[in-house]
């Protein structure tokens, strides 16, 4: 396998490929796998190892991070940008929890009450690049097939709400660290790929017209630097870290790479879950069902096969002028004195049986997610302060409107009123306006700090995610977003990833 450990290269050494990816998480190996086996030489620069290391992670700190939103206190999260990415060869795949779904018709949709909404691809665009990002996590495809299970039926609650299929893929080091190992490291065997360990880039450099990358600058911690060179480029590093290195390589525009419009970190959305826990003095969030129907399409706490959430569809969007919206459900512990021995799990585990396939009314707890609509003023900057490589940190103030709060809120009052009104049960969602921003909670996902969009005045990237202005530097993964939706991005990002492959391998003859 061609790995190189770039420590262990001379000083002042010169890397040179025909095709350079920076960063060698999900997005880039699955660029780099496409190219496996071609006459087009590939380098992936990954600045962390084959393992996660404290030193490697101390380059994510932040300068702060703080969550705002209107009738909100604002909450202070420094240790985010740290704790939401993975340093090391796989990126976040290392601890991703394999979970996938497509982006819904809708997140592509130019939504007239969302400002910046609209993706320049439709979802049936994108559908056979879903196709094959299945493939290649080896799960079912997203065709319609998993809505026709009668033995797991669909709660039908109106038309406003539909069933969203959950799949979860072993291609995660949280799930099959074997399988994951394979993934990421075996594409490496042919005899054209190249990857780079511990090689950290640290500028961009621009030819002086300030037309086309020409130069990378690479550096070890506390060992050499190093230069790569390449035709064609792409920037794969995550959502914080491709606005963090555009915006720091400064040296021929003092807006930084890309940033003509100064578009480069801002926009970033975030997914979030909001959900209420129980005490003595407040019911939590929860759903109570009544019998009638099998719930196992909603419930799979052992992750085996497809599953559901319960999902917003766009005319219901639309009616209420809000985002993307779901509804997760778990199962809760059953009445009475809690499991002390092998009997009482027994019978636990036949009551939870009996409430799933219908034969009495069961009790779930739930959590909601709202999509967090396209904010300018959700950005990323650089702080003064610099890391172990003389990088700036990033300094996130991570932005709701009034209008997330607003559709969070409708959207959640007509869940219970649809769902009373079918006579299927009843909604608790005991959640205050001035505490969404206390009891939410922050998933690894960050997304739109270098849209995508057609228009150079409104996008730092094209359709194919070419950065405007720049002829040879693509961006690939969750910063090139223009919406965020609801669904985990890993598979987006890989369709997308995929779609960029064709692209460029037409562009390259290989």
């Amino acid at each position: 396998m061609a790995f190189i450990d770039a420590r262990t290269l001379p000083a002042d050494s010169r890397i040179e490929a025909d095709l350079i990816i920076i960063g060698g998480g999900m997005a880039g190996i699955t660029i780099a796998r496409q190219f496996a086996g071609t006459a087009v030489r590939v380098a992936i620069l990954e600045g962390g190892g084959r393992d996660l290391s404290d030193t490697a992670q101390d380059l994510y700190d932040a300068a702060g991070a703080t969550v705002r939103a209107p009738d909100n206190a604002d909450r202070p999260l420094d240790d985010y940008p740290r704790n939401s990415r993975a340093r090391v060869l796989g990126g976040s795949g290392m601890v991703w929890g394999g979970k996938c779904r497509p982006l819904d018709a809708a997140d592509f949709a130019r939504r007239d009450w969302i400002p910046h909404s609209g993706w320049p691809m439709s979802r049936r665009d994108l559908q056979p690049f879903y196709d094959r990002a299945c493939d290649l996590l080896e799960i079912p495809h997203f065709d319609g097939a998993e809505a026709k299970d009668p033995e797991r039926p669909i709660l039908d609650i109106g038309a406003d709400f539909m069933a969203a299929p959950v799949v979860f893929s072993k291609y995660s080091g949280g799930v099959d660290p074997a399988a994951f190992e394979r993934f990421r490291t075996e594409f490496a065997q042919a005899p054209n790929i190249t990857v780079y360990l511990h090689a950290n880039v640290t500028r961009i450099g621009l030819s002086k017209s300030g037309d086309r990358v020409v130069q990378l600058d690479v550096a070890c911690l506390d060992g050499p630097r190093h230069t790569a060179t390449a035709g064609r480029y792409i920037l794969a590093a995550g959502g914080i870290e491709n606005a963090r290195l555009l915006l720091a390589s400064n040296d021929v525009d003092l807006a930084g790479v890309g940033n003509r419009h100064g578009l480069v970190g801002r926009f970033f959305q975030g997914h979030v879950t909001y959900s209420v826990d129980e005490t003595d003095l407040v019911e939590g969030s929860a759903l109570y069902l009544t019998a009638g129907k099998p719930m196992g399409r909603y419930l799979n706490p052992d992750r085996r096969g497809a599953h559901s959430v319960i999902a917003s569809d766009l005319p219901g969007q639309q009616r209420l002028k809000a985002g993307n919206f779901t509804v997760t459900l778990y199962p809760t512990a059953p009445p009475g004195p809690k499991a002390g021995g092998r009997g009482e799990e027994t019978i636990a585990v036949g009551q939870m049986a009996a409430k799933l396939d219908g034969a009495a009314p069961l009790l779930a707890g739930c959590f909601l997610m709202a999509e967090h609509f396209p904010n300018p003023e959700s950005r990323i900057t650089l702080a003064g302060e610099k890391d172990a490589l003389g990088m700036p940190r990033v300094k996130l103030d991570w932005t709701y409107s009034t209008a997330d709060l607003d559709g969070l809120e409708r959207t959640a009052a007509h869940f219970g009123d649809s769902l009373g009104a079918a006579a299927k049960g009843r909604f608790c969602w005991p959640a205050e306006r001035r505490d969404l921003v206390a009891i939410s909670t922050a998933s690894r996902h960050h997304m739109g700090t270098t849209r995508m969009h057609a228009d150079p005045r409104q996008g730092v990237v094209d359709p194919d995610g070419r950065v405007h202005g720049l002829r040879n530097l693509h961006i690939a993964g969750s910063s090139v977003f223009p919406t965020s939706g609801i669904a985990n991005p890993t598979l987006t990002i890989l369709a997308l990833a995929l779609r960029m492959s064709d692209h460029l391998k037409r562009q390259m003859g290989a």
